[in-house]
């Protein structure tokens, strides 16, 4: 007979899976709950916007991508900003305003009809989606220690995957009915998760201002705007560049990939969603195991490097699967891209711990919105650079192989002194005869400027 396994063996190995994830910890459970609902809502909108604004509202498809371009430059520009407010109101307060900014101006789009309300609209709630994320991480480096950080990224990043897959899989439902009131609903329904998700923070709140000392009676913020610019940052301009050169894989995956596939390639179409599927299920499964590994700020800069020329190898297969003439062909060099694309994907998701080291605590949502905004210039002029070359130019893959592997390596390269050490701000409990609480000491040395 075969050896079965000793009993409680299954217990053991979730109990360990609980401890490694930091699932006992109430502030874990919470924001992966709000991740979950936030993604979900945004899964079901991203998969019947376009249809909701072209057959319900009657714009064209270029009325509507100049509209998300004007978001995107808006976000661009304001972004910096909000993360400004946010070093002086919490992340927490920052980012429950941010949700509710979120859910108004997407239950706004129902009433808004004329096209001038629509662009309004759109750079308002594009501005604080591409901040959110920002203050979010700056939330979860107040509330988790530096070796945490990387898995309650990583285990964020997994729910957020999953949640958008399931919300664009029941957007299924109204995509085939074609049912204007379901599309409404659609866009409802991602109003209601940032609502949702709102007031899931608010069971956060007494800890996350414990982290971040704007409770009740604290002494205020610090000096934030004593802390230099991150423009007058070398080292954070460049991994700010090298996350935007690296971001290129989600535009591949979401704009080029389809109609590369569809057009360009013997593969047959079902081969799309299949990549696209095996692409998400990977990002789920390994994200946390691969944040572990490159937690360090040494290793995060590694894997900035292996990003790069993963994504790079993807790229050069991609443009071999379009000489490929047969479909089976094809179809295996189309699959070894997505695995490398996938690998690129999680390594460059790896990398995040470099924008924390490089920030200063008092100022991390100033910082961490400027590293985003190599999020907000991908999205701009990502998709008409790279949906114009790749689509149109075989050779444009060895182009865009190359950029992105040479600026993973950067990091790598120029990032060589120790990693930045910043005086830990302390606060002193509140004096018994209601005095002032202690100030937060003075921002320390960055190694990566002497």
């Amino acid at each position: 007979m075969p050896n079965r396994p000793p009993p409680g063996r299954l217990t053991a190995r979730l109990r360990t899976l609980t401890d490694t994830l930091m699932l006992g910890r109430r502030e874990t459970r919470l924001l992966l709950l709000t991740a979950g609902v936030d993604s979900f809502g945004t899964g079901l909108y991203s998969a019947t916007s376009i249809l909701f604004f072209t057959l319900v509202r009657h714009f064209s498809v270029t009325s509507v991508g100049l509209g998300i371009s004007a978001g995107s430059i808006c976000a661009l520009v304001i972004s910096p900003q909000i993360g400004r407010l946010a070093d002086r109101l919490g992340a927490h307060r920052a980012l429950m305003m941010l949700f509710l900014v979120r859910a108004a101006g997407y239950s706004l789009y129902l009433l808004a009809k004329p096209y001038w309300a629509f662009v309004l609209l759109t750079c308002l709630v594009s501005t604080a989606d591409r901040a959110s994320p920002a203050i979010n991480q700056s939330l979860m480096g107040a509330l988790f220690g530096e070796q945490d950080r990387a898995t309650i990224l990583g285990t964020v990043f997994s729910v957020r995957n999953a949640a958008i897959v399931l919300g664009s899989m029941t957007a299924t439902v109204p995509v085939m009915l074609n049912s204007p009131n379901l599309y409404q609903a659609c866009v409802l329904a991602n109003a209601a998760s940032f609502i949702a998700a709102a007031a899931l923070l608010v069971r956060m709140r007494a800890s996350a201002e414990a982290a971040t000392g704007t409770g009740r009676g604290a002494a205020g913020r610090p000096a934030a705007a004593d802390v230099r610019s991150p423009l007058r940052s070398p080292a954070y301009l460049l991994i700010t560049i090298v996350n935007a050169a690296l971001l290129t894989h989600n535009t591949i995956l979401t704009l080029v990939l389809p109609l590369w596939i569809t057009a360009h390639t013997a593969a047959p179409r079902w081969v799309l969603t299949a990549l696209l599927a095996l692409n998400g299920a990977l990002a789920m499964l390994a994200q946390v195991p691969v944040n572990r590994h490159f937690s360090s700020y040494r290793a995060a800069s590694s894997a900035s490097a292996f990003a790069g020329v993963a994504i790079g190898v993807a790229c050069l297969v991609y443009a071999a699967s379009g000489a490929a003439t047969s479909a089976l062909a094809a179809t295996g060099l189309l699959l070894l891209a997505i695995l490398a694309h996938s690998a690129g994907e999680c390594l460059h998701i790896a990398s995040t711990p470099l924008s924390f080291s490089l920030s200063p605590p008092q100022a991390r949502g100033r910082y961490l919105t400027f590293y985003n905004l190599g999020r907000v210039g991908q999205d701009l002029v990502g998709p008409v650079l790279l949906g114009t070359a790749l689509l149109h130019h075989a050779w444009a893959w060895c182009v865009v192989a190359a950029v992105v592997a040479a600026a993973g390596t950067l990091p790598r390269l120029l990032l060589r002194g120790p990693e930045p050490v910043w005086e830990t701000p302390v606060r002193t409990a509140v004096p018994a005869d209601g005095g002032s609480l202690g100030r937060l000491t003075p921002q320390g040395h960055d190694h990566a400027d002497q």
